[in-house]
């Protein structure tokens, strides 16, 4: 709801556009005087177009809030709170006042300029300079409160800020509407602006990556280059001199040296491969010839003497590892030997915890070095040193290495 003004409206705004007391026979409306008028000392039909011409509604409505003019100014419209102050121009008070210094302050050049006006004439003819430069509101202004401003000129200058008025109102309209389509041309633009510059973004980024990339590829290539210009240096220096020469000597003397160590070592390589033949078949030889012996030199059971070194009297051998075909001859051997045989795979089949169990009842344990794996001889030898057991290690997994061993046992 609309606040009350201060000084309130008893009528209808005279119109700024009335002429009722202005003619241009009549004589000066005012008396003759030796210093400017102020606002209220101004006909009541200048205190309308005064305002609007010569003072913005912005300036109106931030002097009306600072001083708390009238009541509510928050919510009047343009037209009432114009309406207040051109009522509040009839007299001095608190708004006329503020008027009439805001009218100084803001046109002081203006007024500055038409001081020095003498006559009418003079007058005149600063109104026209000004109006053709387009400064209106001052001129209108340092006019209409100069003291040498008289009817003729006064009704000529209010008659032509009245038709501008009219001009300007027509103007708006015309305005309005190309505004309208500028605002909808400036929206349309806008957008494709900003798509534009969605899309040069994403190029620049792309461009940076890019040259990212790139610039990291020069830096690795920088040192091949200068490795490269260090060898075609060196290169030409080596195609000129002596030291080619003697380079390519000493080349085709390696290259000789070479093939004949090519070819030596052909014949090595025929030679080791029969000598390895050789072994293979000495090896299962002898092995087959330990295994015959072992299995010819053990006692019938009961025709031992008491001093017969295979005679196990009793004690129980642990073996460790090994291969499972193995183990029955073994086993056997044992047996003849008068002993007892017991065999663990190592952890390979059977749990390794049960290791503990196997070596408790053991007397002699045995383990051959190349069948057994490094956590279960590990272990045994623990267990054999806190349990104060002999451990002899095999060099291998057959049959004829237990029986060799077996006999020092």
């Amino acid at each position: 709801m609309l606040g009350k003004p201060v000084f309130s409206l008893p009528g209808p705004v005279e119109a700024a556009t009335s002429l009722s007391s202005l003619s241009i026979d009549r004589p000066s409306l005012r008396p003759v005087r030796h210093e400017r008028p102020k606002i209220w000392d101004l006909p009541k039909s200048c205190h309308c177009v005064t305002l609007g011409t010569c003072l913005t509604l912005a300036e109106l409505r931030k002097t009306a809030k600072r001083l708390g003019l009238f009541h509510g100014v928050e919510l009047m419209t343009d037209y009432e709170l114009h309406g207040a102050f051109v009522h509040s121009m009839s007299n001095r008070n608190r708004a006329s006042g503020a008027v009439q210094k805001l009218l100084d302050a803001n046109h002081a050049g203006a007024v500055r300029k038409a001081s020095r006006c003498r006559s009418e004439e003079e007058l005149s003819a600063f109104w026209d300079r000004e109006v053709a430069e387009g400064q209106i509101a001052g001129a209108f202004w340092a006019v209409m409160s100069h003291v040498h401003l008289g009817g003729a000129l006064e009704v000529r200058v209010f008659g032509e800020v009245h038709m501008m008025s009219h001009l300007c109102g027509a103007s708006h309209r015309g305005d309005a509407r190309a505004r309208s389509l500028a605002e909808q041309q400036c929206a349309t633009l806008a957008r494709r602006l900003e798509q534009a510059n969605a899309g040069h973004l994403e190029a620049l980024a792309g461009r940076d990556r890019e040259i990212g990339r790139l610039t990291r590829l020069v830096s690795g290539i920088e040192p091949f280059v200068r490795e490269a210009a260090t060898l075609r240096a060196r290169v030409a220096e080596l195609e000129g001199g002596e030291q080619t020469a003697r380079l390519a000597g000493k080349a085709d003397d390696l290259a000789r040296r070479l093939d004949l160590a090519l070819r030596r070592n052909d014949r090595l390589v025929a030679e080791v491969e029969a000598l390895t033949g050789r072994l293979a078949a000495a090896e299962a030889r002898a092995e087959d010839l330990s295994d015959r012996l072992a299995e010819a030199s053990p006692c019938p059971v009961g025709a031992c003497a008491e001093d017969c070194p295979f005679n196990l009297e009793g004690r129980c051998i642990a073996y460790i590892g090994g291969r499972p075909r193995t183990v029955s001859r073994m086993r056997d051997l044992v047996e003849r030997c008068r002993g007892s045989l017991i065999h663990h795979d190592g952890g390979a089949e059977q749990s390794a915890e049960a290791l503990d169990g196997v070596l408790g009842r053991a007397d002699v344990v045995m383990f051959p070095v190349d069948c057994v794996s490094h956590t279960a001889v590990e272990k045994l030898k623990t267990i054999c040193g806190r349990m104060n057991k002999t451990y002899l290690p095999l060099s291998s997994a057959s049959y004829s290495s237990f029986a060799s061993e077996l006999a020092r046992v």
